[in-house]
């Protein structure tokens, strides 16, 4: 049984987990407006127009209304992965709350975030000052751009395809931060706080690496860090070696390399450090 909760927040980031809850066993909580299984009312800054000042204030504060409940749910666990869209409020503001539930539980909390496109100039605005509070309150943060996400693989695909294939980006790797943090000391493999991820699904594993290397969703900085290479199925040590020097030919970094344990397919993810952002940092 696992010991990792997964968490969504917000309109995204629940039906991210409601996918998760569907095809996994992990257990899961989602946090919402409505329709979930905590429905937050935020405080009496709203009205008709919208919020009155900051809008994940509001939402901040009414979880806290909920702060028994969120503590008695996360309780026991080994872990708490949040995944949230930031640039509406709710998101950042669950996080903001849940992350500090957590701690007073000593729990390791670990947030799976993405940022809007570049043409939503005002939740852009708004994201790029709720990411540097999600990440400053994070253990680990792993943070995707819908803008990167665009091109993923190298060719553009419609807007619609790109919002998909995102969540379905988002959902894979919420899983498979949660699994790595059963299975390995994970703050110590994820020895940086920040990073961004990719996947990659090409014929041969290293074909797949290359692959994901080559198109992060969101500008990677390993320079003095070190990257993560995890395939989905077990591979021999002969092809380990093989990937390992590749990359490090590539890219000048000696990998981590977690052996994978599906039991089919030739993908691999990739988690490549980046510098935490500043409030000040470009949209």
């Amino acid at each position: 049984m696992h010991s990792v909760l997964i968490v969504g927040c917000g309109g995204t980031g629940c039906r991210v987990v409601s996918r998760i809850r569907d095809g996994f066993d992990f257990p899961t909580l989602r946090v919402n407006v409505s329709v979930a299984d905590i429905n937050v009312v935020p405080d009496s800054g709203m009205t008709d127009g919208g919020f009155k000042g900051d809008r994940d204030d509001a939402y901040y504060h009414a979880m806290f209304i909920h702060d028994e409940e969120i503590v008695g749910r996360i309780r026991g666990h080994s872990a708490v992965v949040a995944v949230a869209a930031m640039g509406g409020g709710m998101g950042s503001g669950a996080i903001i709350a849940l992350a500090q539930c957590a701690r007073s539980l000593n729990i390791p909390f670990i947030s799976v975030i993405s940022m809007p496109w570049k043409f939503e100039t005002d939740r852009r605005r708004l994201a790029s000052e709720e990411i540097p509070e999600v990440q400053k309150v994070s253990d680990r943060s792993f943070l995707m751009d819908i803008e990167c996400a665009n091109e993923f693989g190298g060719a553009p695909v419609s807007m619609g395809r790109t919002l998909g294939g995102a969540e379905l980006l988002m959902e894979h790797a919420a899983v498979k931060v949660a699994s790595l943090a059963e299975t390995t000391p994970f703050l110590s493999l994820m020895s940086s706080r920040c990073y961004t991820y990719s996947y990659g699904s090409e014929p041969s594993l290293l074909g797949s690496v290359e692959q994901a290397i080559a198109y992060p969703l969101h500008p990677a900085d390993p320079v003095g860090k070190k990257l993560v290479i995890c395939p989905d199925v077990p591979v021999s040590d002969l092809e380990r070696e093989i990937v390992v020097k590749a990359v490090t030919d590539q890219t000048g970094l000696c990998p981590d390399f977690v052996q994978g344990d599906m039991k089919g397919g030739r993908g691999a993810f990739i988690f490549l450090p980046i510098s935490c952002r500043s409030p000040d940092s470009s949209l």
